[in-house]
């Protein structure tokens, strides 16, 4: 087996355990085996991210071809919908949000988010508990709703502005 399919396959059955157990902590046993495998805690849970954040924009692309007109309904049960998709990576995401391993690619990640949709992701939302409806208060879209500030991006000169992957581009509306 090679390094890194002992890796895909370590992540999938610590998520896996967890989905199944609740409990949103790595398993003692395999403790161990994260730090022979990972380093660390921290670059273990960076893959664990790495991975929603790589369902998530999958299935944002499959959204964006076909723009709803209430982008923030659609968002946030895209996020509920993965949720309950992986419930072992959303579970053990939410109990370690503070770990510092995860900031920066959060950060990154709610950054073309809302450079593609214009939606702007001031809190991680996780699944709601069965029977609850899911709303989308945890998302905001700048200078739309009342009281709300515009998110304005630090300026760049255009010699210095990165170009954003085609799929986070906004496609323009069709009629």
């Amino acid at each position: 087996m090679s390094w890194n399919s002992t890796r895909h396959s370590l992540v999938r059955d610590v998520l896996d355990e967890v989905a199944r157990t609740g409990v949103p902590e790595v398993p003692g046993g395999r403790r161990a085996e994260i730090d022979a495998a990972f380093g660390g805690l921290g670059a273990f849970l960076l893959e664990v991210q790495r991975r929603w954040y790589r369902a998530f924009d999958a299935r944002l692309d499959a959204l964006l071809e076909n723009r709803p007109q209430d982008i923030d309904s659609a968002l946030a049960a895209l996020w509920h919908g993965l949720a309950a998709d992986a419930p072992g990576a959303r579970l053990l995401l939410d109990a370690h949000l503070d770990h510092p391993a995860l900031a920066e690619l959060h950060r990154q990640h709610r950054r073309m988010l809302h450079w593609a949709t214009g939606v702007r992701l001031d809190l991680v939302p996780a699944a709601p508990p069965p029977g609850v409806p899911t709303g989308d208060a945890l998302w905001t879209r700048p200078a739309t709703r009342r009281g709300a500030t515009a998110y304005a991006p630090p300026h760049r000169p255009a010699s210095k502005r990165r170009r954003c992957p085609a799929f986070f581009r906004p496609r323009p509306a069709t009629p």
